[in-house]
């Protein structure tokens, strides 16, 4: 699954109520851990790009791909602390 594809999911689930946010927690942590797969394999190929312009770009999609995921690890924290919020 693409990075983008993902990250889409996740902004989904943002998104959501808080009801259907606490149903979908388990579905938020597999995007996660694909994030994660995703990010892994990023920081592999980076550490074995030379060319200056491409390890910008890995570098760029690493920091976005760690934000969402970032922002993913927040939200489950502040709906097990605030399950009635929002």
């Amino acid at each position: 699954m693409k990075a983008k594809k993902l990250l889409d999911r996740v902004r989904r689930f943002l998104d959501a109520d808080s009801q259907t946010q606490l149903e979908q927690v388990s579905s938020i942590r597999k995007i996660l851990k694909q994030l994660k797969e995703k990010e892994r394999q990023l920081q592999d190929e980076l550490k074995h790009e030379k060319e200056p312009e491409a390890q910008e770009v890995l570098q760029n999609k690493l920091d976005v791909i760690y934000a969402q995921r970032r922002k993913g690890l927040d939200q489950i924290k502040h709906l097990k602390e605030n399950p009635a919020d929002e």
